[in-house]
């Protein structure tokens, strides 16, 4: 795997080594304590408040996900079967030994680029190659850092791009294709599916791949709290995908709302009846 690195700059780099060369007596100056100490208010806010929500919210996407497809038929929906055949062809292609590393350093590090110039932060420099790539910035915070694991940087570009598509030309409309001899009816928008399900799980097989090797990115915030916030948001993101399908009239936010609560209700039940 490619060593992909979020960096400080010189200066914080340089700072760190020397907190590093320091005697232990020496380390354990305030400034060092009170990054401990963040990092442990990080570990129990993972443990109470992230981990517990994240676990809601996928058992919430479960009971979705089999009431869809036992009640409403969402798995012959076209956006479930472009989505899938999207995801199958990234499957086969990853099976036959296709490995666009440096597709993904690209996203990688343009997702560290991006959210650091939203924060306000300034780029040193920033390189990219197959075998790994890096991001030096004045600026550093937690969502810097883990930018490219909460953020599916390429079906986010097919959004945008499908987006400002649709804004001119109708893509939901049918159109003949010819191939050779033979004509294909097809509708732009299953090209938008198929992308959409190919990109989401390129960056699902490497999030995946990345945070299970050692990384300076979810180090710097404490693994286990990087781990967890990883976790939630990439299945908040899966729920928003499941809303976007509209697997029925009505079917919405609130709908979803209802039962993450009775979910969240269900869970706090069963913890108090086993602990008290």
């Amino acid at each position: 795997m490619s060593a992909n690195s979020y960096r400080l700059n010189s200066r914080e780099r340089a700072s760190q080594q020397m907190e590093k060369s320091k005697p232990a007596n020496v380390r354990r100056h305030p400034v060092v304590q009170q990054h401990h100490q963040v990092k442990r208010f990080k570990g129990w806010l993972a443990a109470l408040i992230l981990l517990p929500l994240g676990l809601i919210t996928a058992m919430t996407l479960g009971e979705l996900l089999f009431w869809a497809l036992t009640r409403l038929d969402f798995w012959r929906s076209e956006q479930f079967l472009f989505f899938t055949l999207g995801g199958v062809a990234w499957g086969m292609a990853h099976v036959i030994g296709w490995r666009p590393m440096h597709l993904y350093v690209l996203s990688h590090e343009l997702s560290h680029l991006i959210v650091a110039r939203a924060f306000g932060g300034k780029i040193i420099s920033w390189k990219v190659t197959a075998q790994g790539g890096y991001v030096e910035t004045n600026k550093t915070n937690t969502w810097i850092t883990l930018a490219p694991y909460l953020l599916p940087f390429y079906s986010m570009v097919v959004v945008l791009v499908f987006g400002l598509v649709g804004m001119f030309w109708h893509l939901q409309e049918v159109r003949s294709v010819s191939i050779g001899s033979f004509v294909v009816n097809l509708r732009p928008v299953w090209i938008f599916y198929v992308l959409l399900g190919l990109t989401w799980w390129f960056h699902i097989t490497y999030t995946l791949k990345t945070v299970f090797i050692h990384q300076s990115d979810l180090e710097r915030n404490g693994e286990f709290f990087s781990m967890a916030l990883i976790f939630l948001i990439n299945i908040a993101l899966i729920v928003l995908l499941f809303l976007a399908a509209s697997p029925a009239p009505g079917f919405g936010l609130l709908e979803v709302g209802r039962c993450w609560m009775g979910m969240a209700d269900w869970l706090m039940d069963l913890v108090l009846g086993r602990f008290w």
